[in-house]
Formats: C-alpha cells, structure tokens, sequence
C-alpha cells in the first residue's frame, strides 16, 4: 500500500484507519485500540526509519 501512496501520508493513513475498523470488527475485537501499532503506526515511518 506503501508505494500506491508515494507523497499522500495523510491518505495513507485515512485509508489503513479505515480498514483498521473494519478488521476489528470482523476480528470481533471491541477496542481498534490493540490493532493501532498492526494497521495505521508505521504509515508515519519515513524513509530513514523514523517517525
């Protein structure tokens, strides 16, 4: 998904934000919380490995 949003962080992560929900509800897991580090933290990582 990385690579389809070359220069669009923010949309990036709008759009993994998104599916985050949808993977927690079908995973049956109340708090999207538990899946924030899987599914939107690393869209925030830059080229050197930093945040």
């Amino acid at each position: 998904m990385a690579e389809a949003y070359v220069g669009e962080p923010l949309a990036l992560s709008v759009d993994v934000g998104e599916l985050l929900t949808v993977a927690a509800e079908e995973a049956g897991i109340t708090d999207p919380a538990e899946l924030y580090e899987r599914f939107v933290s690393w869209t925030w990582i830059d080229a050197g490995g930093r945040r």
